[in-house]
């Protein structure tokens, strides 16, 4: 009864034994993309921080102006 049970817990360790001695890891092609990719989205969100910061700028010298004119 617990035979098959002991034989593919036996396969299963062999698979994980295969994978801990697996030294392949990222390629430098793909960990270059990656960083690439990260500091695109880096560059990215500053980008767009200062261009909604920008807009809030203006958004309150309107609203200051708006304030001035009435007295």
């Amino acid at each position: 009864m617990l035979g098959p049970i002991f034989t593919m817990m036996s396969v299963l360790w062999g698979r994980l034994q295969d994978l801990r001695h697996d030294d392949r890891g990222m390629t430098t092609e793909a960990m270059i993309i990656t960083a690439l990719l990260a500091a695109g989205a880096l560059i990215a969100a500053g980008a767009i921080g200062t261009a909604v910061q920008n807009k809030g700028n203006d958004v309150s010298e309107v609203i200051n102006g708006a304030l001035a004119a009435r007295g």
